[in-house]
C-alpha cells in the first residue's frame, strides 16, 4: 500500500530533510516485503543534518531556562553509547524514536526524565518511607509528594525536556541505525498459539538510535531542585533512560553546571557613595526583584542620606528617581 503520493515517488531524503518527517511520511510502501523499511531509515541516517536555525534556537532556549526562577540548576547528560526513548511509540513503522516535532532532532522528554527520577527514587531510596511512592496497601510520602506530585498536584518541582546540545563540528543528526532481531516472531505476536521452537525464522528489525550531549534543567525551590538532580543524575548513569537498558542503551555521564554566583547588593550599597552611584545603582536594581527592589532602594537612601537625594543637583537623575519611587516616596 502506498504511502504517500505518486508526485512524491522520485523525492529522497537529502541534507535539509526533517527527520520526524520523512521517517513517518517517505516510506513508499508499508506492506512490502524485505529490506525496503531497513533502506528508508539507513538513506535519512547518512544524509540529514542539523537545521541552521536549531543552533540559533537552542542558545535562546538555553537562556531563558537558565534564567528561570526561584532556581534552575543544569547539567550536561552524554550518552555513553546509544540512546532511544520513544521506541514503542505509536508508528507506521515497527519503531520510532522521539523526535523534536519542529527541527528533527532527537532529545529527552521532561516526563521520561521525571518518571526516570520518581521511579529511582522509589527503588534506590527504599530505606526512607518519605520517597516511596504509593502502591495498594501504601500512601505516598511526602517527599516523593512533593518533590513529584500526586494525583492532585504536580510536584514543586519542573523537569524541562532536554534538548540535544548541537555539535560545532559535525553537522550531521546524531541518529545511527540499529538492528534487534526477533526469533520468535510467531510467538510474539501470538498467532496460532505457536509455541516459541527452534526452526523459526528470526525476523530482523531496523530501528533508529540517538547519541550526543542533552542539556538537562530542573527548576523549582533550591533545596528540591538539589535533590532532584541528585536522584536524576544517579538514574541516568546507573539505570539508563528509554527503551533496551537492559542491552545497554540509554547510559548516560552527567556533568551538573554550578549554580551563578548569588549578586550580592547589601554589599554593593555598602560601597555607595555619592560619586560612584550613577553606575551602581542601575547595577543593583538590574539583579533584584520584587520584594528585594523596595528593601535595596529604602538601604540606599539610608547609606546616601535622603537629603542629599532630594537636593536639587540630584532629583532630577533617573537613578534618584527610581530609588525613590522604588521605595515608595
Amino acid at each position: 500500500m502506498d504511502s504517500r503520493r505518486q508526485d512524491l515517488e522520485i523525492v529522497s531524503p537529502a541534507a535539509g530533510t526533517h527527520a520526524g518527517l520523512w521517517l513517518e511520511k517517505g516510506l513508499r510502501d508499508l506492506d512490502a516485503k524485505g529490506p525496503g523499511k531497513q533502506e528508508h531509515l539507513d538513506g535519512l541516517v547518512e544524509v540529514a543534518t542539523v537545521p541552521d536555525d536549531y543552533r540559533r534556537f537552542f542558545q535562546r532556549w538555553q537562556k531563558s531556562v537558565e534564567a528561570l526562577e526561584p532556581c534552575t540548576r543544569t547539567a550536561v547528560a552524554t550518552a555513553l553509547g546509544r540512546m532511544v526513548v520513544g521506541l514503542g511509540a505509536e508508528s507506521i513503522l515497527e519503531t520510532s524514536i522521539t523526535l523534536h516535532r519542529t527541527y528533527g532532532v532527537p532529545y529527552i522528554p521532561g516526563s521520561a526524565l521525571k518518571g526516570l527520577a520518581a521511579a529511582a527514587a522509589h527503588k534506590h531510596l527504599e530505606d526512607h518511607p518519605s520517597w516511596r511512592k504509593a502502591g495498594e496497601k501504601e500512601k505516598i510520602g511526602d517527599s516523593h509528594r512533593i518533590l513529584f506530585g500526586d494525583q492532585e498536584s504536580s510536584g514543586y518541582v519542573t523537569f524541562h525536556d532536554a534538548l540535544w546540545i548541537p555539535d560545532e563540528v559535525d553537522k550531521r543528526l546524531p541518529l545511527d541505525l540499529d538492528v534487534m532481531t526477533v526469533h520468535h516472531p510467531d510467538y510474539y505476536q501470538e498467532k496460532d498459539d505457536k509455541p516459541p521452537a527452534d526452526w523459526d525464522s528470526p525476523t530482523p528489525v531496523a530501528f533508529v538510535s540517538a547519541r550526543g550531549r542533552y542539556l538537562v534543567a530542573v527548576t523549582g525551590p533550591e533545596e528540591w531542585v538539589n535533590a532532584a538532580m541528585e536522584i536524576l543524575i544517579e538514574a541516568v548513569e546507573k539505570d539508563g533512560i528509554g527503551a533496551k537498558t537492559a542491552a545497554g542503551y540509554g547510559r548516560m555521564s552527567v556533568k551538573m553546571k554550578a549554580l551563578p554566583e548569588r549578586f550580592n547588593w547589601e554589599q554593593k550599597v555598602q560601597q555607595l557613595d555619592l560619586s560612584r552611584a550613577d553606575f551602581l545603582v542601575p547595577q543593583i536594581f538590574e539583579h533584584v526583584k520584587g520584594e528585594e527592589r523596595r528593601r535595596a532602594a529604602v538601604a540606599i537612601i539610608q547609606k546616601l542620606d535622603r537629603k542629599s537625594l532630594k537636593d536639587k543637583k540630584r532629583r532630577d537623575k533617573e537613578w534618584v528617581k527610581l530609588v525613590l519611587q522604588e521605595a515608595g516616596e
